[in-house]
């Protein structure tokens, strides 16, 4: 008993975490009250608890990871509020792409801005492109749901990849380059899925065919090369943020990064930096900053408390296999709170104290705690498409299981990739 006596004790604070969460109490506020509770459990006098809330405040760490939140934060408000975002999504209609990828397209790069509930904002455009069609309500969830949040899986913007760069000490870019086939396969998986498999688009094309036909000789007249150069245009000029935003953090640190692209943003669109004020104290910075918060003082409270060692070396007598935590501890984390950024504070504080981080290591753990949010049936997204289309919510979380956990296997090979290359 003496031996698991640490995991009890860590296993206590896990669920305190989850019923605070599906309370609805902030992950931030969550975090700084499961951190205090860890603390005290594992004996840490409470002026030392104190003193180090203080010191990982001030951290340097901390605070940069409070500013690229924020930064981020900053650039999704300019872009929805000068119509980057509407135009973007308009451009999309005049291109020609067939009608799968048109449609998936939408949540797809709407997704490159992470934002809570995001799926909300595309079920309505999502709604508007299978219109006429015989997509059930459930066949739309998929779509919204699933193509929203095919970056979530390597995207530098995404806070939940941040915090998981931040706390295992693995640069984003790397992290980047190393993912951005799960979220190819992710994407082709989608499509297949919805676009190829399902026999609801065979339906659709039979019906429709009549209607393709006849309005193709007037498509073609309408949109022309030059027109259609124009619209592809707009939709660049309308998403350049994102895309310059990640290929500079190949290079240099997303921090600068970020400030660059805002920068140049706020001159380009000449905004008034009273909006940006405006923005900087809304009741979301305050989120971000006891989120982030929190989540490094449970990392540091960790290893002050010695619950790291006490928790290694229980994990040791029992000798369980490092690649079972890497996988399990994340998945099932992400399936209870729902949320990336959640999975992330809590599971990689523990791991990168057990396990010597790596490459290969985060990755896999990323992946597996992000495909665990992603079949999580208190995911916020997916409650809100279900709400959104009126869709049977069991029927929806069937489709989403086997699929969802397509990933870990990529992220198996990834692993193998950088521990023997």
């Amino acid at each position: 008993m003496k031996i698991v006596w640490p995991l009890v004790k860590l296993l206590f604070v896990f669920i305190l975490m989850i019923l605070m969460l599906r309370k609805n109490l902030s992950i931030g506020t969550t975090m700084m009250i499961s951190t205090g509770m860890l603390g005290i459990i594992f004996g840490l006098n409470i002026l030392l608890l104190i003193k180090q809330f203080g010191l990982t405040f001030i951290d340097a760490d901390t605070l940069s990871l409070i500013f690229i939140l924020v930064l981020i934060m900053i650039l999704e408000s300019i872009m929805r509020h000068t119509g980057m975002l509407e135009t973007m999504t308009n451009s999309l209609s005049h291109l020609p792409l067939n009608h799968g990828i048109q449609v998936a397209i939408i949540p797809a790069i709407v997704g490159f801005l992470p934002s809570a509930g995001g799926a909300r904002f595309t079920a309505p455009l999502v709604a508007q492109a299978t219109a006429n069609t015989l997509y059930k309500a459930e066949d739309k969830v998929f779509i919204n749901y699933w193509f929203r949040h095919i970056w979530e899986f390597s995207l530098p913007l995404y806070p939940g990849l941040i915090l998981a760069s931040h706390i295992a000490g693995i640069p984003i870019g790397t992290m980047f380059l190393g993912l951005w086939p799960v979220s190819m396969l992710w994407a082709l998986l989608g499509y297949w899925l919805v676009f190829k498999h399902n026999y609801h688009e065979r339906r659709q094309e039979t019906v429709l065919s009549a209607k393709n036909c006849e309005n193709h000789n007037h498509n073609t007249n309408t949109n022309s090369d030059k027109e259609i150069r124009a619209f592809l245009k707009v939709f660049i000029n309308n998403t350049w943020p994102l895309w310059a935003t990640v290929i500079l953090a190949l290079f240099i640190p997303i921090l600068w990064a970020l400030i660059l692209v805002l920068c140049c943003l706020i001159l380009q669109k000449r905004y008034p930096l009273l909006r940006i004020w405006q923005t900087l104290i809304e009741p979301l910075t305050i989120r971000i900053v006891l989120l982030t918060w929190g989540i490094m003082a449970f990392k540091d409270v960790l290893e002050l408390s010695g619950a790291v060692v006490q928790v290694s070396n229980s994990i040791a007598v029992l000798k369980v296999p490092v690649l079972v935590l890497l996988i399990v501890l994340p998945l099932i984390t992400g399936m209870l709170t729902g949320m990336v950024q959640a999975c992330a504070g809590i599971s990689f504080p523990l791991l990168v104290s057990i396990v010597e981080p790596s490459a290969g290591y985060a990755m896999l753990a990323y992946v597996a705690g992000t495909v665990g949010v992603m079949i999580s049936p208190i995911h916020l997204c997916l409650i809100l498409t279900i709400d959104y289309f009126k869709a049977n919510f069991m029927r929806c979380y069937k489709s989403l299981i086997l699929p969802g956990l397509t990933p870990i296997a990529a992220a198996l090979g990834i692993y193998w990739f950088y521990r023997f290359f």
